[in-house]
């Protein structure tokens, strides 16, 4: 039986086409007493699975009535190539932040957007199982917060790519968002070698690969190539190494190939 709190999350759903892209949906769940979130949905007709993608940065979307992203972060890694993931089978959802909690610092540590998150996985469920999400950049935080900060409904797999995964500065890390050995499923950490952001060095992947001591498996991957599109692209953006600039087709092939061999149907 699901918690009461996702079936409010279900009965909450509603669905609208969007003008802009004919196959998006956009998927509005109310996860908390008196909240709305809005999720663009996208998925190819036979899905052999879900991916919940988490943008990076504040995360805030800002996706209107009619489905269309209102910020900066159009652009992001995960954003931009969310048809791709479409195009290999996986049903696609991408949220935005919930309104109650958008301007607020630190909200990725909070049981709340837990919560809220946990609602999106619920809602991949009733599409197509299995369910992974996948968090780039500062979206690592929501990876490790679906995890650690709830436990009524949890993905089958994660993937971080070009993840904040240490570190105790301003905005925290991954590592620090809870227990990560309440993360027990298959872990793809996705990192380019040439990553120049001072809050996503490489390195730090075989540092955060220690941590997950409760994970059946957990595996690096150093892709390469591509570069920043113009020589002001901001080392920590998505136009970037870190954003796997020019190599999205080989991210995209490197995370659906580790999770049709790790993530279990």
């Amino acid at each position: 039986m699901r918690p009461a709190a996702f079936l409010g999350a279900l009965l909450g759903m509603i669905f609208l086409a969007l003008p802009v892209y004919a196959a998006e949906t956009l998927l509005t769940l109310s996860p908390r007493p008196n909240v709305s979130l809005r999720v663009l949905v996208d998925r190819p007709a036979s899905p052999i699975g879900s991916v919940v993608l988490m943008a990076g940065g504040d995360g805030v979307l800002d996706i209107d009535s009619q489905g269309r992203i209102g910020s900066g972060l159009s652009g992001n890694h995960l954003v931009r190539t969310r048809s791709l993931y479409v195009r290999a089978g996986y049903a696609v959802f991408v949220p935005d932040v919930a309104a109650d909690l958008k301007g607020k610092d630190n909200y990725r540590f909070g049981r709340a957007y837990a919560q809220d998150v946990a609602a999106v996985v619920e809602a991949a469920r009733e599409v197509a199982r299995p369910v992974a999400i996948i968090g780039t950049s500062r979206g690592a935080l929501a990876v490790a917060s679906v995890f650690t900060r709830q436990s009524a409904v949890l993905p089958d797999a994660a993937v971080i790519s070009s993840g904040v995964l240490m570190g105790e500065g301003k905005g925290g890390s991954a590592s620090t968002v809870g227990d990560l050995r309440q993360v027990r499923v298959p872990v793809l950490l996705l990192r380019h070698r040439l990553d120049a952001c001072r809050t996503s060095a490489p390195a730090d992947a075989d540092k955060f690969k220690e941590m997950l001591i409760g994970s059946p498996r957990v595996d690096i991957v150093t892709l390469e190539g591509g570069g920043p599109r113009s020589k002001t692209a901001e080392p920590c953006g998505a136009a970037h190494y870190h954003g796997f600039w020019g190599i999205d087709d080989q991210a995209v092939a490197a995370t659906v190939k580790w999770l049709a061999a790790n993530m279990r149907r």
